[in-house]
This record gives structure tokens, sequence and C-alpha cells, in this order.
């Protein structure tokens, strides 16, 4: 008799194509999550009601943080188990997938809140940050101030300038960066996979691009290459001009989770509120839409298959842009009211001066208030 549990071991093991990662979060789903409650349940007698009243019990465990688990695992959970069916559907173990009309809590991913003056202070009374949270334009510029003379400077820079996910920066070689031209060419990525690191293809076809760099960016480029060929020379190392653009002190390439723990430390050294290194992402994201860019320009910089995933995603604004549209809109409506109220009092007999209410305009951000 084949189980639920038994068929989900055999599913994974022939998954023979998943990344490190998505196998090991696969399999934290099988083990963790619904082998304990579906496990001992007869394959073929699984049914609509049996997922249900399982997922039930799996929407009130705890993750592994001891916070409650977001409807966004849950629903990855859900999908976990709908995959390993369907192939069972497909193999005739079962006539229909029991898992696949099961209605769930929306699993969006949360938005980006920009860590502004509310924010903030909400944030020093409850202890309570959001999941995802970019800073304002100054607050990224204390913190590139902060670290400028870190030996990794330019790797924060870089981030926060284009978005690159920790395991596409890491991997970067020189021979991917065209510093005449200004150009980064990302064609893999790094994960970490039972204590070492294993080189990919990047997370999609889309992930597979070219980023064009300012000059700033450039130039920094390489002067972080020269003092890299430096740091070798003091090692009695000899340069690689095709190693990695990044590495660890001793030159080898540097580990995605320890540049996220680096991250941390150098984040809460500095006294900015907590952003995840993931987040400096969201930040450039939410920095080049500040700054005018298109959207379809920022979903090619940032890798994204679908313009809509880039737009739900970045829907939060800056307070200085945020305004500036409110500015601009009252400009555009309430630009003639003035002149508009003095000619409507007028046609009625009564032509007393009216001070004239007009708006003064469109602002920017550096337009003080009077």
């Amino acid at each position: 008799m084949v189980t639920v549990a038994v068929w989900l071991e055999r599913w994974l093991a022939t998954r023979t194509r998943l990344r490190p990662l998505t196998r090991v979060s696969y399999a934290e789903h099988i083990h963790r999550y619904l082998t304990p409650h579906l496990g001992d349940v007869p394959l073929e007698e699984l049914t609509p009601s049996r997922v249900r009243e399982a997922f039930e019990h799996i929407s009130q465990h705890t993750a592994s943080t001891g916070a409650p688990l977001s409807a966004a695992t849950v629903q990855r959970i859900r999908a976990t188990l709908r995959a390993a069916l369907n192939t069972a559907v497909r193999e005739r173990l079962l006539p229909a997938n029991p898992a696949q009309g099961l209605r769930l809590e929306s699993g969006r991913s949360a938005r980006p809140v920009v860590w502004t003056d509310q924010a903030v202070a909400e944030w020093a009374h409850s202890g309570v940050r959001p999941a995802v949270a970019v800073w304002t334009v100054e607050q990224t510029r204390a913190f590139l101030d902060f670290v400028s003379d870190h030996r990794l400077y330019a790797l924060f820079h870089l981030l926060v300038m284009t978005g690159l996910r920790r395991g596409e920066v890491v991997a970067l070689r020189w021979p991917d960066l065209e510093l005449v031209q200004g150009t980064v060419r990302v064609t893999r990525q790094f994960q970490a996979h039972r204590g070492g690191l294993v080189e990919l293809a990047p997370k999609s076809a889309a992930s597979r691009r070219m980023l064009v760099l300012d000059h700033t960016t450039t130039g920094m480029l390489r002067r972080h290459q020269w003092h890299q060929q430096k740091e070798a020379e003091s090692h009695d190392r000899v340069w690689d001009p095709r190693g990695f653009v990044f590495t660890a002190v001793r030159g080898g390439p540097l580990a995605p989770q320890r540049l996220s723990r680096l991250f941390r430390k150098l984040n809460t050294e500095s006294g900015l509120p907590p952003v995840r290194l993931h987040d400096l992402r969201h930040g450039a994201a939410t920095l080049a839409l500040a700054a005018g860019v298109e959207l379809k320009v920022v979903q090619a910089m940032l890798g994204h298959a679908s313009i809509v995933l880039t737009a739900d995603t970045y829907s939060s604004v800056l307070p200085q842009v945020a305004r500036e549209a409110a500015e601009r809109t009252a400009w555009l409506v309430l630009r003639d009211s003035g002149r508009t109220h003095q000619r409507g009092r007028a046609r009625r007999g009564n032509a007393r001066p009216v001070p004239s209410r007009s708006h003064p305009g469109p602002i920017s951000a550096a337009t003080p208030l009077r």
C-alpha cells in the first residue's frame, strides 16, 4: 500500500533537476508539515476534505523563528503537495488531484515600506519592523558613507545602484565587467549547499541580463580592482584577472550567507533602521522609480520575467516623490481656481475683488515650503 508519505518521498527522489535550495525547501515542506498530517493516509484514500483538514492544522504551525507561518509559506507548502499529486494523477494512481481546489488565505508578498520618520518612530516604540523595508535616499547615502572605508564598499555600492541579488553579486567575475563600456553581464549565481557553494544559472531567463553602469560606479569598480590587486600582493598571492570581483579576505569566493551576516552587522553599527541585504534590491528599484526611470527599465534591471511582478511589488514610493505627485495634481486642477471664482461672482453682479487662490504650481523635493 502506497501512503502519502511514501509517495512524497518517491516523488522528491525523482526530481533530479531541482536547484539545491528548492530541494531543501521541498524536503522541509514534506518532512515538517505534510508527512505529520497526511503521511499515514493511503494515497488512494486521500480526499479534498482530508487535505483541507490537514491545512487547517498546518496553518497553526509556527516557523523556525517562532513567528506564525505566513500565508505565503502555507501557499508554498500547498504548491509542493499539489505538484506531487499532479504526478500521481499522471501515473494514474489518483483519478484527480485532491489538493487542486483547496482555498487558502492569499499569500501575497509584503510590499516594501519606506523608513520615513513616522515609520522609524513606530518601530522605536513597538520594536516591530516591517517585513520588507527600504531606506530613504538620505539613509542610503548615510550607509554608503558609513562603509566607505570597508574593503567591500564597492559591493554594497553596486547592490544599491543595480539591485543585484546577493547570489548574483558574489558570483561576478572580472570578465563579466566591461569597465570601458560600463556594463555588467549577469550569467551565474551562487547558492549554499551542504556546507559549500554551487554555481548555478540565474534564477530565470530574464535574470540573465546586462546592466549598464553610471560613470561613478564604473570608476568605483576600477578603484576596487586596484585595491584587490594590492591586497593579493600583501598576502603573497597572485591576483587572478579572471577571478571573482568580490572575495573573502583570503581570496576565496564570498558565501551569500556570510555576506548577509556582514551586512546585518554593519547595519546595526551604522545606527540606521534595520533592513535585510535583499532589501537593498527593493531599495534600488524604489530609488530608480523615484528618479523617474520607466517601469520597463526597472524590470530589466532587476531581471523580472513579468512587468506585473515589478509593478505589484514596487507600488510604494518615497515621501518626497509622493508629495511632488500630489502637488502636481493639485496644480493641474487648481491653477486657475482663483480666476474662475472671480468670473463666477462677476457674472452674478458682484464684482468685488477676490484674492487669487491659484495653486503656486508643481514643486520638487528641493523646493522649500512657505
